[in-house]
């Protein structure tokens, strides 16, 4: 069974995707800050990670240049999923081989297991939520 580590501090949002991956057969934990992943990510070292970019305490290009400063850690597949694809954090997450940024609101559920199953195995995928693939 593949782990995620969703981080995101929109419950809201957060939620049901947790809700569908468990469903599917993903264990899913989810932490509302780069800060607190951080921790979970080094304790629990998941299968991959599904980021937000602008949350409070630590943004996830701060938290992926941190995770990527851990040599056990720095292949670790991150899937972006964030409303500003075009933005200077979304720019840096790519600088930080993030696998994927995906565009909340346009990616499907379906798209985000895609993208995170391509990142966990390392093949190439395509979905209409996404925006720009680094890898």
């Amino acid at each position: 069974m593949r782990s995620i580590l969703i981080v995101d501090d929109a419950e809201d949002a957060s939620e049901p995707l947790a809700r569908y991956l468990d469903k599917i057969g993903y264990r899913v934990r989810r932490v509302p800050d780069g800060r607190e992943a951080l921790v979970q990510v080094i304790a629990v070292q998941p299968d991959a990670v599904l980021l937000d970019l602008y949350m409070p305490n630590m943004d996830g290009p701060t938290f992926l240049n941190l995770v990527r400063s851990y040599l056990r850690l720095q292949s670790l597949p991150v899937v972006v999923l964030t409303a500003f694809p075009e933005s200077p954090l979304a720019d840096a997450a790519r600088s930080l081989n993030a696998s994927t940024v995906l565009v909340k609101g346009t990616a499907t559920f379906e798209d985000i297991k895609t993208a995170l199953d391509a990142a966990i195995t390392g093949t190439p995928a395509s979905s209409s939520g996404e925006q720009n693939s680094s890898r």
